[in-house]
């Protein structure tokens, strides 16, 4: 091992000390070499945690979700500009100010609100339909535009929620069936999934502690049902990275570079990701913070540099005020 694979190392194990969190997982892109290095404990006083073990991605999910969509549209299937209700079969959308379009969705301009207390943990996996119609302790009030479109950042859940119906609806298949088959297994994303297998992380409390439900539900898989591990989230970085230049195999460049370009009023605001800068100074990221974990995928697309920080912490503060933080900065050129 290499004096600077050690300082690090020793370094990331001191922050994991002081931040009460017992795991981590990073696979980091610079100039074309992908390391990954696996450290802690999957559970507190049990396995540790190796290149393999899944951890919870919870929002980062909408970044799949996303590429996803793009590749749909590259096949014809769906248009980002095309009013969703029009895709929609099971389930109607109500707006009353414009067509909300995927485009919307994607960056959280739809007009959706999400509903107090809703989309927590939440066990089994209720239909879609009775979720969006408010029908379920996942989500006890109808989903329906509350803002026009095209006006306003508001984060929101929902408003994937509804991206996951329309893409069942189009491809007539469950949404976790159609993002393996379209976007997991060509890219060969074998530790990608919505039912978690062996190796697994649990999740931990502010304070060190396993979460009671030490592996977090959430029935909302397009929005934050994701389970992964770092190095296969960089498989989707490498993909988007693969597209800009004109040699992916999802989708066009013109794609690509729609997916990273600011979507209306909201500069930080890309189809799936927030943005900071812009041109070719542009960083992208992901952040994903659920019950028990915390992690991010953060980009520099034109530099071709990246790395994805999995954690099974949840710090109780703001990724970049907590241990997520601490380790962009440690790591960052």
């Amino acid at each position: 091992m290499s004096n600077r694979k050690e300082s690090l190392t020793y370094k990331l194990n001191e922050l994991l000390l002081n931040a009460r969190v017992p795991g981590i997982g990073l696979t980091i892109l610079d100039n074309q070499t992908t390391s990954t290095l696996s450290l802690g404990l999957a559970q507190r006083g049990k396995e540790s945690i190796t290149e393999d073990t899944l951890f919870h991605a919870c929002s980062i999910s909408k970044f799949a979700t996303s590429m996803l969509v793009l590749k749909l549209c590259h096949q014809g299937l769906l248009s980002l500009d095309h009013p969703v209700q029009d895709y929609l079969r099971s389930w109607s959308l109500k707006s009353g100010d414009g067509h909300v379009t995927l485009r919307h969705l994607l960056s959280h301009k739809g007009g959706i609100e999400d509903p107090e207390g809703s989309f927590g943990i939440h066990p089994g996996r209720p239909d879609m339909v009775k979720i969006l119609n408010g029908e379920t302790p996942a989500c006890t009030a109808r989903i329906e535009a509350v803002k026009p479109p095209n006006q306003e950042f508001i984060y929101s859940d929902a408003g994937y929620c509804i991206v996951q119906q329309v893409v069942e609806d189009v491809l007539d298949t469950p949404f976790e069936s159609a993002i393996d088959e379209h976007l997991f297994h060509p890219l060969g994303m074998n530790r990608s999934m919505y039912e978690p297998t062996s190796p697994m992380t649990s999740g931990h409390e502010p304070d060190g502690s396993v979460m009671k439900d030490r592996i977090p539900h959430y029935p909302y898989a397009a929005a934050s049902g994701l389970w992964c591990t770092p190095s296969d989230l960089m498989k989707l970085v490498k993909e988007l990275f693969h597209s800009l230049n004109g040699e992916g195999i999802l989708f066009s460049k013109e794609y690509a570079l729609d997916m990273i370009s600011p979507q209306g009023a909201a500069v930080w605001a890309g189809l799936g990701f927030f943005l900071d800068g812009e041109g070719n100074a542009v960083e992208i990221s992901s952040l994903g913070w659920g019950e028990g974990f915390q992690s991010m995928m953060v980009a520099e697309p034109f530099q071709e540099r990246a790395m994805v920080i999995m954690t099974n912490g949840n710090t109780g503060v703001d990724q970049m005020q907590g241990l997520i933080g601490d380790v962009y900065r440690l790591l960052k050129p």
